[in-house]
């Protein structure tokens, strides 16, 4: 048996669990779960190989609860509450005439994730977050540092913006009825009509388009779909949807999806920067050093056979390689860019340039910050 049957197994275990809100027995996973359905192994084997898996599970942190039913037959549940970490969200912040914070609404969550908690954030506790962070960095234990470190990370993969020191923004929610109207629409391989507003162009503007499917990205419900009037595949971050409406005669698919097309292929390619609907721009990247961050990093892009030099105004060095990237959201892209530490940056065109140097300076300037904050007292000072 090799490491991925066992993956399958304990995936299809959890779904099976998952998709109950009641105990079950281990007849009724052997009818879900593909790896215990085999007829020819014995009652025997296949309960060892169940209490291995879910030892095993339990050792990661699932909570696979056994209760015995009246018989004293043991049946297995596992809560989505015990399961889900908490949704992280960010308060909308306070208008001058209100006293609490307005938290985001459970009817707008995706389908299939209203038992999971949420932990919403109000503008001040992410602003504390950061500070008790850089603290904690600043006392100068490396353990610590590196905790303090990846939870930022975290947060800052969780909700955009986080870790910089921007004013706390709405998180755009996902309209339930839009959802269902995607799900539905996808389903029946019907035209969909919307009005979707874009964060490249600022503006908003009626859609049509043949559904594909949906997908969760970097933390954020996207539809792919085909744009017969961009004649190409566009992604749609489902939260900028609004006023969803299917074609009629839902009893009749109004196209067919490629047989070549994969979902989860298709998902799985896409990188942060390459999603959303907005104009591509092409970016030069110039990557110096021979580490293996830099040789994964340049992996991602394409040839770029002429040297940007005619756009930035510098000679090529003997020890840089530069790729080409296509780019939709250029904040995300930038941003990685910020990870290699010197050793990845734009050439051109001259608009990212220019907007690479505002990050670099606003950046540099959060951290002067940080390393500004005031020191925790003393057992001295505080006696």
């Amino acid at each position: 048996m090799s490491a991925s049957d066992k993956v399958h197994r304990w995936l299809d275990l959890l779904a099976s669990l998952l998709s109950r809100h009641y105990p079950v027995s281990l007849a009724d996973l052997r009818r879900d779960v593909p790896g215990y359905a085999d007829d020819s192994v014995q009652e025997e084997s296949l309960l060892r190989t169940f209490e291995r898996d879910k030892g095993e599970l339990r050792e990661l942190g699932v909570v696979i609860d056994t209760i015995p039913d009246e018989n004293g037959v043991g049946r297995y549940q596992l809560r989505k509450q015990d399961f889900y970490l908490p949704l992280l969200l960010v308060c909308e912040a306070l208008l001058p005439n209100e006293t609490e914070v307005r938290e985001q609404p459970r009817r707008g969550r995706p389908a299939g994730l209203s038992a999971v908690p949420s932990l919403v954030l109000t503008p001040d506790e992410c602003h504390a977050l950061r500070r008790a962070a850089a603290r904690i960095v600043a006392l100068g234990h490396p353990e610590l540092a590196t905790d303090a470190t990846r939870a930022m990370r975290k947060l800052q993969f969780d909700l955009e913006d986080f870790v910089a020191e921007l004013p706390a923004a709405t998180v755009l929610r996902v309209d339930g009825d839009v959802f269902d109207v995607l799900t539905e629409s996808v389903a029946l391989r019907k035209r969909l009509t919307f009005q979707y507003h874009s964060m490249e162009r600022n503006d908003t503007s009626t859609r049509t388009v043949e559904p594909y499917g949906l997908v969760f990205l970097t933390g954020h419900w996207y539809l792919v779909a085909f744009d017969p009037t961009a004649n190409g595949m566009r992604q749609f971050r489902v939260s900028r949807i609004r006023e969803a409406v299917m074609a009629s005669r839902p009893q009749h698919p109004d196209f067919e999806v490629p047989a070549t097309f994969d979902l989860s292929a298709y998902a799985a390619s896409r990188r942060a920067w390459e999603l959303g609907s907005g104009e591509q721009e092409r970016i030069i990247v110039a990557f110096r050093g021979d580490s293996g961050l830099v040789a994964q990093g340049s992996q991602l892009g394409d040839d770029a056979p002429e040297w940007p030099g005619e756009w930035s105004g510098a000679l090529p060095p003997a020890d840089t390689l530069w790729r080409a990237f296509s780019v939709r959201r250029r904040d995300p892209f930038l941003r990685w860019l910020l990870s290699f530490a010197g050793e990845a940056r734009p050439v051109a065109p001259p608009t990212v340039v220019a907007a690479w140097r505002d990050l670099l300076a606003a950046t540099r300037a959060a951290q002067l910050d940080a390393a500004r904050i005031t020191p925790l007292p003393t057992a001295t000072e505080v006696a």
